[in-house]
C-alpha cells in the first residue's frame, strides 16, 4: 500500500520558483503563475522549440526532460484527467501522487475545513488528531465527529493510520511521519501560522487538483479574494498615521507573550507592535515595553476554555477581558483607556482556509468608518452557508469574538 502524506505550507520556500505566494507548485505550471492552463501548454511548446529557456516546472511528467508528453500531461491536468500529479514540497522536493484520491485523513482542522470547502468531505476517513474533535466539537464537525481519530500530534497512532488504508494523509507541522510509516510518501508544505493570505489561491488550487475539485477551488478563491482585495484597496489609501498600533498575544501563553510580525493585522490596516520582533508565535516581552509602545488596540487571538461553536456563553472570555482592562500597569495604555481590547477565536475563524473571517473583524475594529458597510458576522455566515454547509446561525450563537 502506498500512502501519500500532504502538509500544505503557510510560508513559501526560499527558492526562485516559490518566491511568490501566488506560484502554483505543480509540475506542469510551466510559466510559474497561479494556475495551470493553455498558457502553460504554449510555454512548454516554446521550450521544446528552443524559443525559451528550460523551466523546472515545465517537466509535467517529471521524467527529466521536456517534450510532447509534458504537453499531453498539462492538457490532462487542465481537464482533471491526469493519472498522477507531481507537486513541490517546501524544500522543493518533487512528490508524485497517484489519482484519483478517494480516502483521505486530514490531521488538522485546517485541512479538514479546506476539504469541506471543496465538497470533498465524503472522502474523509478520519478527522485526524483528537485535538480536532476536542477543539471544534460536534456542532462544527457534524457527522464527521463520528469518524475515528489517529492519536495526537505529539503521539500519532501509526497502526490506526495504516488500518484506515488512506490514499492521502494531510499532515500538520511534523517531519517524523515519513520515518515512522514505512512506505509512506510525505509531502511537506505546511499551513504554518500566521498564514499569509496571499498563499491561499495556490494552496486551495493544489488541493483542488489533487481531489479533482478545481471548479470548487476557483469558486472559493473568488469569494475569498473579493473580500481580501476590497480590504486591501481601502487600506492602501490610508497614511501610516491613520493606522492604529496593535498588540497581539495568545492568552494561553500569557499576556506578555507577543506575537511577532502578523500579516492579518497589516492587511486590515493596523501596525503590529511586534513587527520587528520576527515571525515568532509567543515572544517574551517586558510589560514596560508594551507600555512604552502604547498600542491603540489589544487583540487576544484565542478564546480560552470554551469552543467557539459549542457554547453561547461568553462569561469566560468576558472575565479574561475584564482582567486585562483591570491590570494596574496598563491603565495608561490607549487600548485599555478606550476599551479597545478584543478577543477572537482564531482557531475557529483565523486559520487556513478561513482567516479572511478574522481579517474582516480586524478591519472593522481598526477602521469602523472606512468599513461602515462591512458586516463581519454576515461574512462568517456566508462562509458557513456556502462553503461548510453547516446549519448554524452566527447571530446569537457561538462565541467567536468578544465584545
Amino acid at each position: 500500500m502506498m500512502v501519500v502524506t500532504l502538509l500544505l505550507a503557510a510560508s513559501c520556500p526560499s527558492s526562485a520558483i516559490a518566491d511568490s505566494g501566488s506560484t502554483l507548485g505543480i509540475h506542469g505550471n510551466a510559466n510559474g503563475d497561479d494556475v495551470i492552463d493553455m498558457r502553460d501548454v504554449t510555454c512548454i511548446e516554446r521550450l521544446i522549440s528552443g524559443l525559451s529557456a528550460n523551466k523546472r516546472l515545465a517537466d509535467a511528467t517529471f521524467d527529466g526532460r521536456v517534450d510532447l508528453l509534458d504537453v499531453n500531461q498539462v492538457q490532462q491536468i487542465i481537464v482533471g484527467r491526469e493519472k498522477a500529479l507531481t507537486l513541490l514540497d517546501e524544500r522543493e522536493k518533487a512528490i508524485t501522487i497517484n489519482k484519483p484520491v478517494r480516502r483521505v485523513i486530514p490531521e488538522h482542522i485546517t485541512s479538514l475545513a479546506a476539504m469541506r470547502v471543496l465538497h470533498a468531505e465524503d472522502r474523509i476517513v478520519s478527522i485526524g488528531s483528537t485535538a480536532v474533535k476536542e477543539s471544534m466539537g460536534r456542532v462544527f464537525l457534524q457527522s464527521l465527529a463520528d469518524l475515528p481519530t489517529i492519536g495526537t500530534y505529539a503521539q500519532p497512532d501509526y497502526e490506526a493510520i495504516l488500518s484506515l488504508n488512506p490514499d492521502l494523509l494531510i499532515a500538520y507541522r511534523r517531519t517524523t511521519l515519513q520515518e515512522k510509516l514505512a512506505g509512506v510518501q510525505v509531502f511537506y508544505a505546511g499551513y504554518g501560522e500566521p498564514y499569509p493570505p496571499d498563499h491561499l489561491a495556490a494552496d486551495i488550487r493544489i488541493l483542488g487538483h489533487m481531489l479533482g475539485e478545481q471548479e470548487r477551488a476557483n469558486a472559493y478563491i473568488d469569494w475569498h479574494n473579493a473580500y481580501l482585495d476590497m480590504i486591501k484597496g481601502r487600506v492602501a489609501r490610508l497614511s501610516e498615521d491613520e493606522k492604529p498600533t496593535v498588540y497581539v498575544f495568545y492568552p494561553l501563553t500569557g499576556l506578555y507573550k507577543c506575537r511577532g510580525d502578523y500579516p492579518p493585522v497589516h492587511i486590515a490596516g493596523g501596525i503590529s507592535i511586534g513587527k520587528d520582533l520576527g515571525p515568532g508565535f509567543a515572544i517574551d516581552v517586558d510589560p514596560e515595553w508594551v507600555i512604552q509602545q502604547n498600542p491603540d488596540v489589544i487583540i487576544a487571538t484565542t478564546i480560552p476554555e470554551n469552543g467557539a461553536y459549542e457554547t453561547d456563553d461568553p462569561s469566560t472570555v468576558a472575565a479574561a477581558r475584564k482582567a486585562i482592562l483591570s491590570r494596574p500597569e496598563l491603565q495608561k495604555v490607549t487600548a485599555v483607556k478606550t476599551g479597545s481590547v478584543y478577543f477572537i477565536n482564531t482557531y475557529a475563524m483565523g486559520l487556513f482556509p478561513n482567516y479572511i473571517l478574522s481579517i474582516v473583524y480586524y478591519a472593522k475594529w481598526f477602521h469602523p468608518d472606512l468599513f461602515r458597510d462591512l458586516d463581519p458576522m454576515a461574512v462568517h455566515q456566508e462562509y458557513l452557508d456556502r462553503f461548510q454547509d453547516i446549519d448554524f446561525q452566527v447571530e446569537g450563537h457561538g462565541v467567536f469574538v468578544y465584545p
